[in-house]
């Protein structure tokens, strides 16, 4: 009996995980990047930070719709409060644009 809960939550845990990834690859294609570079960089974030960094960014990154371009975009990602997440993303940038990996 005790499996089902435990079941349900671990279930639960990566739906989240799934929606945050999806939402961070519709974001970043709103705010004018590629469907590989958006691709590329949730890959990137998704092998660099945890669960809840990537639930935390997708909930900043569905503001993003006011930036008028993409490197207005970029420069409010480096402003979210987490440094774990701006560090990452500033290499998940530099990896797929260079294609430089670690």
């Amino acid at each position: 009996m005790r499996l089902i809960p435990a079941a349900l939550s671990l279930t639960l845990a990566v739906s989240c995980a799934t929606s945050a990834k999806m939402t961070l690859n519709d974001r970043f294609k709103a705010i004018g990047l590629s469907a590989e570079m958006a691709d590329c960089m949730v890959d990137d974030l998704d092998d660099r930070l945890s669960d809840e960094d990537i639930r935390d960014l997708a909930r900043y990154a569905a503001g993003l719709s006011r930036a008028d371009t993409p490197g207005q975009a970029v420069d409010a990602l480096l402003e979210f409060d987490n440094p774990r997440a701006v560090a990452a993303i500033g290499r998940a940038a530099f990896s797929c644009v260079t294609g430089f990996v670690r």
